[in-house]
């Protein structure tokens, strides 16, 4: 990993090293389909199934599926290849991502991913509180991506503490009375 601070110039910068293991692969693949899942659901009504299974495979593209597949491409890429992507879109974008995250941006990205949660709530537990017709699905896509974009918002401390819940250790602390 670099030494890279926000000060240097991002054209003077070097991105950071990372291993291309099996695991930035997996991750990145995993990561990719959790953004494009719920585009799938728009090709279930082309396949003629019944309704009930249409609605069944609808649900599981879009509420679930993807925040899933988001979690699971946290644990596998991690911090290090956070900050090499964190690096490219700054490339790309500028200073839209930066090093540390305030502690307001962080929690504001915590309250998206939570709130991202309620339509699929509502959607599995009080299914008649949302639209009936394909607003509702339009609202389920619209959950999946504000939780795969709420983990950018929260930066790099995220990804790592969502990392470490993955990895045993094989400490514990135990207090002595």
């Amino acid at each position: 990993m670099s030494d890279n601070t926000d000060r240097t110039p991002l054209a003077e910068q070097e991105p950071p090293a990372i291993k291309k293991g099996w695991r930035f692969y997996t991750g990145v693949v995993v990561l990719i389909l959790s953004l494009v899942l719920p585009l799938f659901a728009f090709l279930v009504p082309l396949l003629g199934l019944s309704t009930g299974l249409s609605a069944v495979v609808i649900g599981l593209l879009v509420a679930g599926g993807p925040e899933v597949l988001g979690l699971l491409a946290v644990a596998l890429l991690g911090k290090d290849i956070f900050q090499y992507l964190r690096y490219k879109a700054k490339r790309a974008f500028g200073n839209l991502f930066t090093e540390r995250v305030s502690k307001e941006r962080y929690y504001f990205g915590l309250a998206i991913n939570l709130i991202s949660w309620v339509p699929l709530y509502l959607y599995g537990y009080l299914p008649t509180y949302l639209p009936s017709d394909n607003t509702r699905i339009y609202i389920l896509i619209a959950g999946d991506l504000s939780f795969i974009f709420s983990m950018f918002i929260m930066g790099g401390e995220f990804w790592e503490k969502f990392r470490q819940i993955f990895i045993w250790e094989g400490k514990s602390q135990q207090t002595s009375n």
